[in-house]
């Protein structure tokens, strides 16, 4: 009796366990899946659902698989991932490869941009694409700065999605779109605007979308990849592909002939291959996994090379071929792999020397000799460095700079060397700076005229005086202490002021920035006495400067010069008010600062962004090159500029040098 009970219990405890696990295997998974539905006809919104190609593929795919599917409307890519990150959804559908993806399925559907403008505008634009006149308008997440090269004076529009792009287009606020290529035919097509739009560049680059996975599930990836292989192998993918995406559309003629042309070869063709299919589709569905997964790492190495090939090409094409420099490639046994026109030009070498040693070359053995063995080191860098060379009894003046080149794995892999003969350019710098010197030397010789013209008057006073006063002893005292005092002031004078003009030797050495003002004031303080602007000095402890002292005192005089003409043009208005001009000079760290101020006529906000263009100037007879030259000598000795205005009121300009404290 117990034995009996006992074999009904286990029955019915089977018969339980059994129903229960029949029906958690019939419970069909549920998938959240975040859509962007802005990119018709793959994912948008018709009739207030989400449809299109990617929503038909899978839902085929779930439907398979017994799977349900809820789509999540996102408005954007991030939005969708932070979903997915957040575990809101499951998948993200459509997501572009290439944009930082980690765990993409196999591509879903492939196109590729195309460049779209009206008929009406299409020559034009053609004809125009480097001149920056018409306005293009990519989608965001497709802009690739690859184009850049090519369209690197075209001005453009980054825009959120493929709708928002063909708004643009069709409502006339861009001359052209850059889509995908199914994306704006569709929608060209679906408005009936397919007739007044043409293709302008009909390949720019592939697009392909896949489905992003949550991390970790890899079961689900490898069931949507195998599902994807089935519908290509067995066709149903073309199915959905061409309820969606039919070129025939947008090629009429050409398709229809197409068609005719090939339609015997491709119906045997697709028995044969269905046939092969039937045969192998077992051993397909075994090998499918490791297959794709060696696809994919194909896909990558691939991806790779075409970076590294594009990367090669455009600095071959923009950077060595197109440089009005000078430019050598080598490796590390010094063997040239790239030599430019310009550099042909610049040696002399009209023969091939690529594989040759650079210091086959003797300019470049005359630059490099002294440096060769510290081009590969560490710790080196040679950046706009100049030398002068000797060439058939003449010296041309040369600036080079080398760059290292790294391999993937960060090591020095060779070097580009580029190089400029700035002879010319010196000469007339040297030139342009003479003139600009000259001009201030007039305007001071002025002033310092009538400084000499007092002393000499009173030394004459005392010298007509001798004969009466001769035997006078505070007569003879003052004579002894006043005619040497105002001689030695006239000396002064006129030494600082061939100091000033004789030519100068581009010499830097550690110089008294204070000393340099010294000099500079004892040549335009007569000039300023005379329109009374008083001059006023704070000094704060020595300042000790690596620099040219010709160049500076350069600089110098032009400031003063500048802020002299804008007071003495305020003066017009009231000449008796007296002004003031303020010199500070103080230390912060490692740097001197001086800064002058004056109490002119200022200047306006383009005024002073425009200040040290060549040639702009104010003035009637300026020559627009003061503070051009200016900020160039500051710049050149390792020091900076700026300048503060007030129209009406004052401006100010402040320099900045590193000190040096080796003197």
């Amino acid at each position: 009796m117990n034995v009996k009970k006992v074999c009904i219990f286990i029955i019915a405890m089977f018969t339980f366990v059994f129903l229960n696990i029949t029906e958690a295997s019939e419970i069909e998974t549920i998938l959240r899946v975040a859509v962007n539905p802005n990119l018709p006809p793959y994912q948008f919104v018709e009739d207030e659902q989400i449809v299109g190609l990617h929503i038909d593929i899978l839902n085929y795919i779930a439907q398979e698989h017994k799977l349900v599917i809820e789509y999540v409307s996102k408005k954007n890519d991030t939005e969708a991932l932070k979903a997915l990150a957040n575990g809101e959804v499951d998948l993200i559908l459509g997501v572009l490869n290439g944009n930082g993806y980690y765990n993409l399925t196999d591509n879903i559907s492939q196109s590729s941009l195309i460049m779209v403008a009206s008929k009406q505008n299409a020559e034009a634009i053609k004809d125009s694409i480097y001149y920056g006149k018409y306005i293009a308008a990519f989608e965001e997440r497709t802009f690739d700065f690859s184009f850049v090269h090519e369209l690197r004076k075209f001005r453009y529009l980054i825009v959120s999605n493929q709708i928002m792009a063909y708004e643009k287009l069709v409502s006339k606020k861009v001359d052209a779109i850059v889509g995908v290529r199914n994306s704006i035919l569709y929608q060209l097509e679906r408005d009936n605007f397919i007739d007044d739009y043409t293709i302008i560049n009909n390949f720019m680059l592939p697009i392909e979308y896949s489905i992003e996975v949550k991390n970790g599930d890899g079961d689900l990836l490898n069931k949507i990849n195998f599902s994807l292989q089935e519908m290509r192998i067995s066709g149903e993918y073309e199915n959905i592909y061409n309820r969606w995406i039919n070129e025939d559309r947008y090629i009429k003629n050409v398709a229809l002939e197409r068609f005719f042309r090939i339609s015997l070869v491709s119906l045997a063709m697709i028995i044969l291959l269905l046939l092969v299919a039937l045969r192998i589709n077992q051993m397909l569905k075994k090998q499918v996994y490791e297959k794709t997964r060696e696809l994919q790492e194909t896909n990558i190495d691939l991806e790779k090379q075409i970076i590294q090939t594009r990367n090669y090409n455009e600095l071959t094409n923009l950077i060595v071929e197109n440089s009005p420099s000078g430019i050598i490639v080598f490796d590390r046994e010094f063997k040239i792999t790239i030599f430019n026109k310009s550099a042909s030009y610049l040696t002399g070498i009209k023969s091939i020397v690529i594989g040759e040693n650079i210091l086959s070359i003797p300019l470049i053995k005359s630059v490099l000799g002294k440096i060769i063995n510290n081009i590969f080191r560490e710790d080196t860098i040679f950046l706009n460095e100049e030398v002068k060379i000797k060439n058939d009894n003449e010296i041309r003046n040369y600036r080079y700079s080398i760059y290292k080149l790294f391999d993937n794995e960060s090591e020095v892999r060779g070097a580009i060397f580029s190089i400029d003969d700035i002879t010319e350019r010196l000469k007339l710098q040297q030139k342009v700076f003479n003139e600009d010197k000259n001009q201030a030397l007039n305007q001071m010789i002025a002033g310092i005229a009538h400084e000499i013209r007092n002393p000499f008057m009173s030394i004459k006073t005392f010298i007509e005086l001798i004969p009466l006063k001769i035997r006078n002893k505070n007569f003879q005292e003052q004579l002894t202490e006043f005619v040497p005092r105002e001689v030695d002031r006239i000396n002064n004078l006129i030494k600082d002021l061939i100091d000033y003009s004789k030519p100068e030797d581009n010499i830097k050495e550690n110089i008294d920035l204070f000393e340099i003002i010294k000099s500079t004031i004892a040549l335009i303080e007569p000039t300023l006495n005379q329109n009374k602007i008083n001059l006023i000095i704070e000094k704060e402890g020595r300042h000790i400067v690596y620099a040219d002292k010709d160049q500076l005192k350069q600089v110098f005089i032009n400031i003063l010069l500048n802020g002299y003409d804008s007071m003495i043009e305020k003066k017009k208005l009231n000449d008796n008010v007296e002004m003031n001009m303020h010199i500070k000079m103080w230390g912060e760290k490692d740097y001197s600062i001086i800064q002058v101020k004056d109490e002119g006529i200022g200047m306006t906000e383009e005024q002073i962004e425009r200040a040290t263009e060549p040639f702009y100037t104010n003035k009637p007879q300026g020559t627009g090159l003061g503070l051009y030259l200016t900020k160039q000598f500051v710049e050149e000795n390792g020091g900076t500029i700026l300048i503060e205005s007030n129209l009406s009121e004052f401006s100010q300009i402040t320099l900045k040098f590193r000190r040096n404290y080796e003197k």
